[in-house]
């Protein structure tokens, strides 16, 4: 059976509720890795206006499943209705940030300091402002090659996903009273690191349509990493300080054998010996060829009431071990979806690279 969901939309300036209603139908989808929309089906509302915020649950529980920001608002053919688009509520972090390098022990904290910095900059109300958690602390080190520069906020965010497993995760919605004595809500986010992990088997009879793409055995990415000297007098001869490779399993070492796929394939790394706070050569390779890794995709699907992985305990980042034809991929869940005119749920995993530090520059 399909889930029955109903939207309840905050006013974009004062966060009071406009309304509740029943959604027709729907495609909902959450992405950790993409500022994806999703589009939902209600009762025709003028006071609905884009800007507005949606939050999301089932008809029949407590159970909160999205929160985001209305893009736009189209009538359908159907005056009766009207369909509504939006994005996850991170997309109104979608603005630049200053990077620099940083070194600290939570990295969950330095992103909820980086986002309140950010919406410090906006004097209008925001649903953001009221409660960002975090649960765990992971420390972390961003090394920026070129000293200063910009990055998109939401591009941030999934860089640092993709490397400490902290998604922006919903945990449900607050309320408060504005100084007029009106209530107000927000949602409830936590920035923390999944650990939770399940067992996926494809011989299990609830997942079906597996779609696994594994790239470790083909060409497209680099598997020995050059790490040069940026004083290096000649193109032709470069002062190569070290040389690591990729192995099969993941893991790095500074000696080509058996277990790195030939012929490689080259990237370089420039390093600057002037610069102060370098990483070690060891992290850089770590972190340059381990983001490598990322070399699987697999997707199934599941009925949204199975007896294996209740719907409450989907979430981005859980962490899995997947066995598929006798072979065993650790994985990450990245993304997932549901749509009313189906009754199961969509799951996309792939294998994140974990570890402390991120080098950053323009050109990545």
């Amino acid at each position: 059976m399909r889930l029955f969901l109903q939207a309840t939309i905050f006013d974009g300036n004062t966060l009071s509720i406009r309304g509740t209603y029943p959604i027709a139908t729907y495609s909902l989808l959450m992405d950790a890795i993409s500022n994806s929309t999703s589009t939902f089906v209600i009762p025709k509302d003028i006071t609905i206006e884009s800007g507005d915020y949606i939050a999301v649950k089932e008809q029949t529980s407590s159970n909160l499943i999205y929160y985001g920001q209305i893009t736009t608002i189209d009538q359908s053919d159907d005056i009766e209705t009207i369909t509504i688009t939006s994005n996850y509520i991170w997309n109104i972090l979608n603005g630049e940030i200053v990077v620099k390098s940083i070194t600290g022990n939570s990295y969950e904290q330095h992103l909820i300091n980086m986002i309140k910095k950010y919406i410090d900059s906006n004097n209008t109300i925001s649903p953001l402002r009221y409660s960002i958690t975090n649960s765990t602390n992971t420390a972390f080190s961003v090394t920026n090659s070129d000293g200063l520069s910009t990055s998109n906020l939401i591009d941030y965010m999934i860089r640092g996903f993709k490397l400490h497993n902290t998604p922006f995760n919903l945990k449900g919605i607050g309320t408060n009273i504005n100084s007029k004595g009106i209530p107000i809500y927000y949602p409830k986010i936590d920035i923390s690191q999944v650990t939770d992990t399940w067992n996926f088997r494809n011989n299990i009879y609830d997942f079906y349509g597996w779609t696994v793409t594994d790239s470790r055995g083909l060409r497209g990415y680099n598997n020995e990493l050059w790490i040069v000297d940026k004083a290096s007098p000649s193109m032709e001869n470069p002062t190569i300080m070290a040389k690591y490779f990729l192995q099969k399993d993941g893991s790095v070492v500074k000696t080509l054998n058996d277990n790195v796929t030939t012929p490689t394939q080259v990237h370089i790394y420039i390093y600057d010996k002037t610069a102060t706070d370098n990483p070690t050569l060891d992290s850089i390779a770590k972190t340059e060829l381990q983001g490598n890794s990322y070399s699987h995709n697999i997707q199934f699907s599941a009925p949204i009431n199975n007896n294996f992985l209740p719907i409450e305990k989907i979430k981005l980042g859980l962490q899995s071990n997947i066995y598929y034809n006798d072979k065993q991929y650790k994985s990450i869940l990245t993304s997932y979806s549901i749509n009313s005119d189906s009754e199961n749920i969509s799951l996309t995993f792939g294998n994140l690279r974990f570890g402390r530090n991120d080098l950053f520059s323009n050109s990545n």
